[in-house]
């Protein structure tokens, strides 16, 4: 069994992956709404640590994929001391166009709130991060029966919503990059992914 799940990777052209099932759904709506070609797969989202994650982008690569996206939350990142195995495996990537890794401080829900504000408040955790998510999508849960219905993420797109994210995460990411910033200052890079997805279909 372990070796077809092997050969059905390899055929992947464009592969995403993630922490877990939020980075999963949000994708996979994601995908419907603007026509993305990427490959969707439960078992590139099942509890994906770091240490996997490369393991898999390996596999992939290996096996031919034209792109790989990871998306990943950094504050589980610094929560379980693996900062340093983190940075290891961004500069093993770097150089590589085909693999691209894109985390959010302190979690997607923090890409989420850009959909509707800029803020550049300092979040601990995902908790606190969801909890003004809610001042605007009032029943989120990370809960799969909840994230698989799209309600949410048609509430997320309202009233031009992804585009702003897109201008919300730039315009923060440039002032992380900066420095002089705390040690929870917020930034996401999936608007990079995004771009990504937008040039791939441009080559087809």
């Amino acid at each position: 069994m372990r070796r077809a799940r092997k050969e059905r990777r390899f055929k992947l052209k464009y592969a995403v992956l993630g922490e877990g099932i939020t980075e999963q759904w949000y994708l996979s709506h994601l995908k419907k709404y603007k026509g993305y070609i990427y490959n969707i797969r439960p078992s590139l989202f099942a509890d994906v640590s770091i240490e996997k994650a490369e393991g898999i982008i390996d596999e992939l690569l290996s096996g031919g994929c034209d792109q790989i996206t990871f998306l990943t939350d950094y504050d589980s990142i610094v929560n379980q001391g693996k900062k340093d195995v983190f940075d290891k495996i961004v500069d093993k990537y770097k150089d590589i166009e085909e693999v691209l890794i894109c985390d959010s401080m302190p979690s997607i829900e923090y890409w989420f709130l850009l959909h509707f504000k800029y803020t550049t408040k300092e979040y601990l955790n995902c908790e606190q991060v969801i909890k003004d998510l809610k001042t605007h999508i009032s029943d989120y849960s990370k809960k799969e029966v909840y994230l698989k219905q799209d309600k949410w993420f048609k509430r997320l797109i309202a009233n031009d919503g992804l585009n702003k994210a897109i201008r919300n995460a730039n315009n923060g990411l440039k002032q992380y990059e900066k420095g002089n910033v705390g040690d929870h200052f917020p930034f996401s890079k999936i608007h990079e992914a995004l771009n990504a997805f937008e040039n791939h279909i441009k080559k087809k």
